[in-house]
């Protein structure tokens, strides 16, 4: 019986390997895609490792073209995508919106939400035909709440949630569910080698957590593999916060504020 298929972009990265982990400990052949080839090997080292089944896929989500043709290939060499997870994303530099530029509003849009539905449609228009599918997409708490110094991704995000409730009403009755997860303040490399460092922006994010931690990959990634199974068939178009309570007081924002209005070039002018 040839295994389902998920495919999960961006699986190069923190959040991205450990769904990958999760999804083939459920049972899926899993695609690998990133832009970062020896990131990408590295995730299916650590599926086969595990014991499950996975290949990697190189492609820029940002691109329709290179998107249609992964998927074909994943089709015609893994097998029928049952899966999408929605989570490749490009770092950003903190930026008032009075200071950012054309180049870095339209890069993070570009890959967060055009991406994801590139990736969605191409997606969706297989799962279609076989009238079954799991679509997961990964926000940010930024795409509720709106974010200082990040307002870019912010607006990616809160794009992204649009469309999974977009995406939820149309395909829902054809047996394919579309959620999104909205994260905190996550424990990648880089933010547990800031908190390691005493970062006051870490700490103002955990001064806002009631849990007071980092949220962890894997959580997220077994929120994922909750939503890819019969138990939450019934779960369509929501948007679930893993935030450690944080959209009760977002503190980061006072921070950021502060931070980025002392060094803003258009505020000194004015």
């Amino acid at each position: 019986m040839t295994p389902r298929v998920a495919l999960v972009t961006g699986a190069g990265g923190g959040i991205g390997s450990q769904v990958a982990l999760a999804l083939a400990g459920a049972g899926f052949a899993v695609a690998v895609n990133d832009v970062d080839a020896a990131a990408a090997e590295r995730s299916v080292a650590q599926v086969l490792a595990a014991g499950g089944a996975a290949r990697a896929w190189l492609a820029d989500v940002s691109d329709s073209t290179a998107v249609d043709a992964m998927v074909q290939g994943i089709e015609r060499d893994q097998g029928p995508l049952a899966m999408l997870v929605n989570n490749a994303g490009n770092p950003g530099r903190f930026s008032l919106l009075v200071d950012m530029s054309d180049e870095l509003w339209a890069n993070t849009l570009k890959v967060h939400l055009d991406g994801a539905f590139f990736l969605l449609r191409a997606c969706a228009r297989r799962m279609l035909a076989r009238r079954w599918g799991r679509i997961v997409n990964i926000a940010s708490l930024a795409g509720v709440h709106g974010t200082v110094g990040s307002g870019e991704y912010g607006a990616a995000k809160a794009g992204l949630i649009n469309l999974t409730k977009t995406a939820a009403k149309e395909l829902g009755p054809h047996g394919i569910t579309v959620n999104a997860i909205a994260p905190g303040m996550v424990a990648t490399p880089v933010n547990r080698e800031l908190q390691a460092k005493g970062s006051k922006f870490i700490d103002a994010a955990l001064q806002g957590m009631p849990a007071a931690r980092l949220v962890e990959p894997a959580q997220i990634a077994a929120l994922v593999a909750f939503l890819a199974g019969d138990a939450a068939a019934n779960v369509n178009g929501v948007t679930i916060p893993v935030d450690g309570g944080a959209a009760v007081s977002m503190t980061t924002d006072a921070y950021m504020l502060g931070q980025l209005s002392a060094r803003s070039a258009f505020l000194k002018e004015i």
